[in-house]
């Protein structure tokens, strides 16, 4: 077992980026698996590749409560870590399985009792709702599963175990390639074939990380959330809810997004799924990067260095607008090829071709968003996160999608998507913009009231507190 990288090093760039690789690395995994499942259900026509778009928005409803638990134990973790208190630090990684794993076998039972429903709620019509339920209840389940994943994932990066958490995700999304390779094309077992594949890729990862856990190979020792101190339930939650609220709001706005664009038809509707697949592949490494960062925001401010924290924000905040402008111009330059993997019929390709266009102009800038997020969340200010989160992923989507369609027909769809993204960037960087002043502040009245300022708790100073 590999030794945990050293959240310390002075390289902050390249220990950022250490951390990134292996992120970068399984997130890509989950790439190729997206990539190669939709190469598969093209062959299906476009009612295959609606049942993928549309089971989306349920599935998120599941796994929106790890990345909400997932978040805030990476965030107290890290943070614990840097101020040396491992007991602290063990109970938050607990914790954030507490806050997952019942809620989210809750919330999967309730999707499984009336699954048609749940389609129909968020936008689909009979016909599509119908075809759409046995793969979005297998969906369900493997997303279920996955919350294992997810807030382990979480928890050995915060301790530095990139590795680890890369190589379990590398395993879990090749396996799913395997499964979808032999139930979809050799079984032909069609959009079922795929949902088996999910859920037996995460069984496997969930079995990875009960392992990791049970052997206290390469990540803490979990204890009990009772022995974190006081006030660990009531910030994980301060930091989960938003979090989780967001990616709620995600299922609506993406319900809406298909709504909007029934009317056009399933050639419409399947281009938007294959526009948002590419966006979410496009994304996944820079996702990496921000995770990886993440951890090294969090040690920096419970160490209380916020000349580290500082340098790491610029650095990736730069990396991040670099790759979303490579990333989003080769989006545009290959958006026919790229949608031609996805589909066939001519009007779905139509459709796709411009919709992928459009979803990579949205896309140049998302780097701004998601460092504010991860800056936000690692240091333990919840209501700047919840403002650049919310915004990010829904409420700044809401209004242009209600008021632009009717005004400009299918068009006015996908501007909605640009116009979205771009408030919320806005919003992303207004927030960094004053945090930064507000760090700047705080130095130099540390410089001005000497030692003992400097060795201020981070938790406590101002330029680390969220309004």
């Amino acid at each position: 077992m590999s030794r945990p990288l050293a959240l310390d090093d002075a390289r902050v760039a390249v220990l950022i980026l250490r951390l990134a690789g292996p992120a970068i690395l399984g997130i890509s995994a989950h790439a190729l698996q997206m990539v190669v499942n939709a190469w598969f259900v093209a062959d299906l026509g476009a009612t295959a590749i609606a049942t993928i778009a549309i089971a989306y928005p349920v599935t998120l409803l599941v796994a929106a409560l790890g990345y909400g638990a997932g978040i805030a134990a990476a965030s107290q973790v890290s943070r614990a870590l840097g101020a040396g208190d491992g007991n602290r630090a063990g109970a938050a990684a607990a914790l954030g399985f507490w806050l997952a794993l019942p809620a989210g076998l809750a919330v999967t039972v309730a999707i499984l009792l009336d699954t048609p429903a749940w389609l129909r709620l968020l936008g689909a019509d009979e016909a599509l709702a119908a075809a759409a339920a046995p793969y979005t209840a297998l969906a369900t389940v493997g997303t279920g599963l996955m919350l294992v994943m997810i807030v382990g994932g979480f928890v050995v990066r915060a301790q530095g175990h990139a590795r680890l958490s890369g190589a379990i995700m590398v395993g879990g999304f090749g396996l799913n390639i395997v499964l979808d390779a032999v139930l979809i094309r050799f079984c032909g077992l069609g959009t079922l074939g795929a949902g088996w594949a999910i859920v037996g890729a995460q069984v496997a990862a969930a079995l990875a990380y009960l392992w990791v856990f049970a052997r206290g190979r390469g990540a803490l020792r979990l204890v009990s959330p009772r022995r974190g101190g006081p006030g660990l339930l009531g910030e994980a939650l301060r930091l989960a809810v938003p979090v989780t609220g967001s990616s709620l709001l995600a299922a609506f706005a993406m319900a809406l997004f298909v709504e909007a664009a029934a009317p056009y038809g399933a050639a419409a509707v399947a281009a938007q799924g294959i526009a948002l697949r590419l966006t979410l592949v496009a994304a996944l490494p820079l996702l990496g990067l921000v995770a990886g960062a993440q951890v090294v925001f969090g040690h920096a401010a419970g160490a209380g260095l916020p000349h580290r924290l500082r340098r790491a924000l610029g650095f990736t905040v730069a990396a991040s607008l670099v790759y979303g402008l490579a990333a989003g111009g080769l989006m545009i330059a290959l958006a026919a090829p790229l949608v031609g993997l996805f589909a066939q019929e001519a009007e779905t390709v139509r459709a796709g071709i411009e919709a992928v266009s459009v979803f990579a102009l949205a896309f140049l800038p998302i780097g701004l968003q998601l460092t504010a997020a991860a800056l936000f969340q690692a240091i333990g200010a919840p209501r700047r996160a919840a403002a650049v989160s919310l915004a990010a992923q829904g409420l700044a989507l809401i209004p242009p999608l209600l008021i632009l369609p009717p005004l400009l027909g299918y068009e006015g769809v996908l501007v909605s998507r640009v116009v979205a993204e771009y408030l919320a960037d806005g919003l992303g960087l207004v927030l960094l913009l004053a945090w930064a002043a507000g760090a700047r502040r705080a130095a130099g009245a540390a410089r001005i009231e000497g030692r003992k300022a400097l060795l201020m708790p981070a938790p406590h100073e101002a330029a680390y507190q969220g309004p």
